[in-house]
């Protein structure tokens, strides 16, 4: 059994859980998506702490957003030093509105690798 390196707590997954602690490549995804879903400038003190990914779904979907979306999540995977990135996937989806991300990082000192996906859907 892998010694559980990093050690937190979240309440977003308790309905489905029933724990607020999180471990290892759970937290360091939880802290990745907080990361990515803060607006830039919302966290007190960090005004560069978020990404502009939270305020774009209202923009129409073309390819400067996707490449924003893009810059904006390899910022953030290359910000966190627990994870490398290995591979990062942004396809837009024009039927429906949406951007499917997908990032195969590298956790350093788990010494693995995982998967994370996103869905951003757009209203604009």
């Amino acid at each position: 059994m892998q010694k559980n390196i990093y050690r937190g707590y979240n309440s977003w997954e308790f309905e489905k859980s029933k724990s607020f602690k999180l471990n290892n490549i759970d937290l360091v995804k939880s802290d990745l998506l907080n990361h990515i879903f803060t607006k830039k400038g919302e966290r007190v003190m960090m005004p560069n702490w978020g990404t502009q990914i939270p305020e774009m779904v209202f923009e129409p979907l073309n390819e400067d957003t996707v490449d924003v979306v893009y810059d904006e999540l390899e910022y953030v995977f290359n910000y966190d030093p627990r994870v490398d990135i290995q591979k990062l996937k942004v396809t837009p989806n024009y039927t429906t509105n949406s951007i499917q991300a997908n990032a195969q990082l590298w956790y350093i000192e788990l010494n693995l690798s995982d998967t994370i996906e996103l869905n951003i859907e757009f209203g604009g």
